[in-house]
């Protein structure tokens, strides 16, 4: 939520299997590139996790965004 400021209430409001699968992988993502940061690993292993967690919040970002429009459109 911290980094989707914009979708903090679709963020917490969601609760499909896909979105839950997302914020499981980002979390894990996350936990391994603050402890390759602050353990000093190593550099490439390093920037491939940031890239990954950048990703994942990408995909977050458009997964709730279809949401949002699908269901606008079924005026839901």
């Amino acid at each position: 939520m911290m980094r989707l400021p914009h979708l903090r209430a679709s963020i917490a409001s969601a609760s499909s299997d896909c979105m839950i699968e997302l914020f499981c992988s980002y979390e894990l993502a996350v936990n391994m590139r603050d402890a390759l940061v602050l353990g000093n690993g190593r550099p490439d292993l390093t920037d491939e996790y940031r890239q990954i967690c950048l990703e994942l919040e990408e995909e977050v970002e458009v997964v709730l965004c279809a949401t949002a429009l699908a269901m606008r459109r079924d005026g839901t």
